[in-house]
């Protein structure tokens, strides 16, 4: 699911609406930025422009995630800064319905589909429908060898925690994981475990 880390206190009275699609978590600090951003991988930051310091220092630490930055006022030295650390900039009083449409944005650039559709190599993973098709030909795989491409389509060229996909995935041991791994690799897909990191990648 796409996963978005939110640092903007008029926000969360949207989570039910216009975040409803998502997976969303709330930072009250800007150490709670750090922290959550040290503890999983998100696909968007949406993010209060006095927290510019702070996703620099991401950025120094080599993380690419977009980031759109909300400004109570207008500033062009402001918007300069936005873009030159971050990907778009919205002031205040926000429109939810044009914060949607650059979700969406990103969202699409995540997934890389088209009408839900995810594509990799001639592989076709329906996100709605949890389906898998190589060609015409439909893939049946289990419950949680689903969920772990899904996971691993969705954070395409990321690692992804060994710890975060216990999480994500049902009763499992390490030697199940293994399988469903060596399943997905004989399918065609390129997973690649980083003992340094304890991570999964899926690479193109």
């Amino acid at each position: 699911m796409f996963k978005i880390l939110i640092f903007e206190e008029s926000l969360p009275y949207y989570l039910d609406t216009h975040f409803s699609s998502y997976e969303v978590d709330l930072a009250w600090t800007e150490e709670e930025i750090l922290s959550l951003t040290y503890e999983k991988h998100y696909d968007l930051y949406i993010i209060h422009f006095s927290a510019l310091q702070t996703i620099q220092s991401l950025r120094d630490a080599e993380d690419p995630t977009p980031v759109i930055y909300i400004d109570d006022y207008y500033s062009l030295e402001h918007m300069k800064l936005a873009f030159l650390h971050g990907d778009d900039y919205l002031i205040k009083p926000l429109y939810m319905d044009d914060l949607s449409v650059r979700i969406d944005y990103h969202y699409r650039k995540v997934y890389n589909h088209k009408n839900n559709i995810v594509i990799y190599k001639d592989f076709y993973y329906h996100l709605n429908t949890r389906q898998l098709f190589k060609g015409t030909e439909r893939i049946k795989l289990s419950p949680n060898e689903l969920k772990l491409l899904e996971l691993l389509l969705t954070h395409r060229n990321k690692p992804v925690n060994k710890t975060y996909i216990s999480e994500t995935l049902e009763s499992h041991s390490d030697g199940s994981l293994r399988v469903y791994i060596s399943k997905l690799n004989k399918l065609g897909f390129s997973i690649d475990y980083d003992r340094s990191i304890s991570s999964y990648i899926l690479t193109d």
